[in-house]
């Protein structure tokens, strides 16, 4: 039988110590065991602060078997036995050693053991014990009394634990009524609570570490490891690390004591500086609804007030996403930091957010305070809802790069002046463009400075910022991080090339600032929620040609002549994919070089199958005959893509149209045909009723269209070989205009509103047809499809 410091159990007049008292060594070094009075020696404690090793076994032995007697030994032997090792024994039940019949313990004994042992309390075991043969005999023939005194038992147990907390030493006497009653365990268990409650903090850690030593699967563990662990926080000591009881307790402990647990486990990180981790704790117990409603709320948030970085809160956020009131609070505190550190960028976006949930709700007064947050941190941000970036290579050295910068830079000025009240306040950065670049008649770069000069004087509000990607990615995101951060513009407009286009779009995604990109290339939206892009479609060229095919043409057998460009390949393999899934099939496919081909025989064989040799007796039949080898037209249409600039290459195609007989054939073609030089191109007789598709057609007789072609002309045909405005010109022209016009509502003068504003506007009449912007920020545009009539490029259906 277990007790905690010590504990006799006597048999037939013979007293027996029990786990540590059984060990002899540990009773000399810790305790004087006689008194000085009866036996004339006394051995003396340690010196204070000096400890002695503890072994597990010491304290948990219990007897195996009850000897009965043994040889007398005198109370001198008694004293002279040896200490043992400090080895630690193997981890067993030792049988408990009998002593001599007149060995007796005097009180100061157990008074040193125990605080509350008197005379009287010795005298009461002994004839407890005494008497133990003839209480086991009257148990065996009376099983009703036996379970009554159980149930009496019990009884007395949850009145120990419920006098423990208010009157200790009420529950010590009634311990001591049914000590020997208990099981081991369940006695260790009220020894350690009452040694716990009544201040000897220090016992009670010692008979904590020994039962978790030698029982740690006992069910009563995870209650022991909670008083050891507030017996070590009593004496100021560490908490126990043992990470298996830990966890162990922090899950299976009744809810008071696991709330209580989690505190001790809360403050412990505090001390250690680990904030997370003390927030941790305390999230853990509110999350739970057995401890919930002991959690203090009020201390977790001003733990959560002391996190420094909002990349913290986000981590503490995510990790409990399920609970409200953790999710109440993380926007707020995430706003006073924010705020704190000035960092009043993502204090608008964090604004934005919760505006966008109130609006769904309807709360017509959190809507009201958050609209106020989001102008007075505009206004912190000194954000400018009328200066708009501009990103473009106006530095390249390519001929035709600088070429399309100047057209897109031709369409930013035309729609400055359109809208009427324009202002062009350039200022672009020192490592921008070369001196006296000249754009227009009335617009000059000089100095990196945009200027019109007709236009200083009555120059309105609207302010477009530019910026030179060098055609360098790193150059792009540093060019995208000055117009936001100091220049403080509401949107940006380019780059043109992928690259730059591509780290364009990240960096201004990580900024939270809509970018309209003006890249052929049209994954660049799927970059971000702010990533837009506004050029040629040819999916959607492609698209609505093969539509046109099918449906009106019944043609659904396909010839893919391209050019070997990348633009020319990619077209070549969308109308393929496409073909395919309309059930239709594309019977052959050749490529031809963009520059110095000068035949297209082998191409034309392939297709017509003439390159297929017949035999010499074939041959002489068709000759005594008097035919000709007849081409086979296996296919239904010709798909050419030429891509941008390629008309040139027609020239060459044509002809052959007449050689193999094809003029039953439809043709087809991509946005490239769309050029002013088609016309003239020769073998155009071979080919009736070409149809090609574009997005920009500037025969177009719609309002905007004839509002550009005005402009371009009034201010730009003063140059020498004057040409129309190109399809560069237009998209920029469309870009912004439409951001002009999203911007004129104040709604819409923030990032994230005027991205949603972008993503969620209606068609727009622009330039280049009625378009909008898809869920992935994709342009969708009404697609021109055009022919030939009379020597002149008009609408198909015109």
């Amino acid at each position: 039988m277990l007790l905690i410091l010590s504990s006799l159990q006597t048999f037939s007049g013979n007293a027996f110590a029990q786990s540590l008292l059984s060990d002899l060594a540990w009773l000399e070094q810790n305790i004087e065991v006689t008194d000085e009075t009866e036996t004339g020696t006394s051995v003396k404690r340690e010196p204070a602060g000096q400890k002695t090793p503890l072994l597990p076994s010491d304290l948990l032995s219990a007897p195996t078997t009850l000897i009965e007697t043994e040889s007398a030994q005198t109370e001198s032997s008694f004293l002279n036995v040896s200490t043992p090792s400090l080895t630690p024994p193997i981890p067993t039940l030792p049988s408990i050693k009998a002593e001599e019949d007149d060995t007796i313990f005097s009180g100061s004994f157990f008074s040193k053991l125990f605080p509350w042992f008197s005379a009287n309390d010795q005298e009461s075991s002994n004839n407890s014990a005494n008497n133990a043969a003839g209480e086991k005999e009257t148990f065996d023939t009376q099983p009703e009394w036996a379970d009554t005194e159980f149930s009496g038992v019990f009884m007395l147990v949850a009145e120990i634990e419920r006098l423990l907390i208010s009157n200790p030493d009420a529950a010590r006497e009634r311990y001591l009524e049914i000590e020997y009653q208990l099981e081991v365990e369940e006695r260790t268990r009220l020894k350690v609570q009452l040694l716990y409650q009544l201040n000897e903090w220090s016992s009670a850690e010692l008979l904590a570490e020994a039962f978790l030593s030698e029982r740690q699967q006992s069910p009563l563990t995870p209650i022991i490891f909670y008083y050891l662990n507030k017996a070590l926080q009593s004496q100021n000591k560490a908490l126990s690390q043992n990470l298996v009881l830990r966890e162990l307790t922090a899950k299976t402990l009744e809810p008071n004591l696991r709330s209580d647990y989690l505190h001790m486990l809360s403050d412990e990180a505090l001390l250690q500086g680990d904030l997370f981790t003390a927030i941790q704790y305390r999230l853990d117990e509110l999350s739970n609804v057995e401890t919930a409603k002991m959690a203090d709320p009020e201390q977790l948030l001003r733990l959560l007030k002391e996190v420094q970085f909002v990349e913290e809160l986000h981590n503490i956020s995510i990790n409990f996403p399920n609970l409200t009131w953790l999710q109440e609070q993380i926007p707020s505190l995430k706003l006073k930091l924010l705020v704190k550190q000035k960092r009043y960028r993502e204090v608008l976006e964090l604004v934005d957010q919760r505006l966008d949930l109130a609006r769904v709700s309807a709360d017509l007064e959190q809507i009201e305070l958050l609209e106020q947050m989001q102008s007075n941190f505009t206004t912190a941000l000194n954000l400018n809802p009328r200066r708009i970036g501009v990103i473009l290579p106006l530095s390249s050295s390519s001929a035709k790069v600088a070429g399309l910068a100047q057209e897109t830079l031709n369409g930013l000025w035309l729609a400055l002046r359109a809208n009427e009240k324009t202002a062009l306040n350039e200022n672009i950065s020192d490592n921008t463009t070369s001196p006296k670049n000249e754009i227009s008649g009335d617009l000059l770069l000089t100095d990196n400075v945009i200027t019109n000069p007709q236009l200083k004087k009555t120059a309105g509000p609207w302010e477009l910022v530019v910026r030179d990607s060098h055609l360098n990615p790193a150059k792009t995101k540093s060019a995208v991080r000055e117009l936001v951060e100091k220049e403080r513009v509401i949107a940006v407009i380019g780059p043109l090339a992928r690259k730059t286009s591509e780290a364009a779009a990240e960096e201004a995604e990580r900024l939270r600032v809509p970018l309209i990109s003006l890249s052929l290339t049209a994954g660049i939206p799927e970059l971000g929620d702010y990533i837009f892009r506004n050029n040629q479609s040819w999916k959607q060229e492609v698209q609505e040609l093969l539509d046109y095919a099918v449906s009106e043409l019944q043609a659904c057998r396909f010839l893919i002549l391209y050019a070997k460009t990348r633009e020319g390949r990619q077209k070549m393999r969308l109308f393929w994919d496409a073909t395919v899934l309309k059930g239709c099939e594309v019977v052959a496919v050749e490529g031809f070089k963009n520059e110095g081909q000068k035949s297209l025989v082998n191409e034309f064989d392939t297709f017509t199958g003439k390159i297929q040799r017949i035999s010499a007796k074939e041959n002489s039949i068709l000759k005594e005959l008097k035919e000709k080898e007849v081409p086979i037209h296996n296919f239904d249409a010709v798909f050419v893509a030429v891509g941008s600039g390629g008309v040139k290459n027609l020239r060459l195609i044509f002809p052959y149209s007449a050689v193999y007989k094809m003029e039953k054939a439809a043709f087809l073609g991509d946005s490239g045909w769309n050029d002013a030089a088609l016309p003239f191109a020769p073998g155009l007789r071979g080919v009736k009723k070409p149809v090609f598709v574009d997005s920009f057609f500037p025969q177009a007789k719609t309002p905007a269209m004839q509002q550009l072609l005005r402009l371009h002309e009034r201010i730009l045909y003063r140059h020498q070989n004057y040409l129309g405005p190109t399809p560069y010109t237009a998209y920029a022209y469309d870009t912004l205009m439409i951001l002009m016009k999203l911007l004129k509502e104040e709604r819409n003068q923030s990032h994230r509103e005027l991205r949603n504003a972008l993503a969620n506007m209606d068609v727009f009449q622009g330039v280049t047809g009625n378009l909008r912007f898809d869920k992935k920020g994709e342009v969708q545009r009404e697609m021109q499809l055009l022919t030939l009539r009379r020597g002149r490029i008009k609408l198909l259906n015109e």
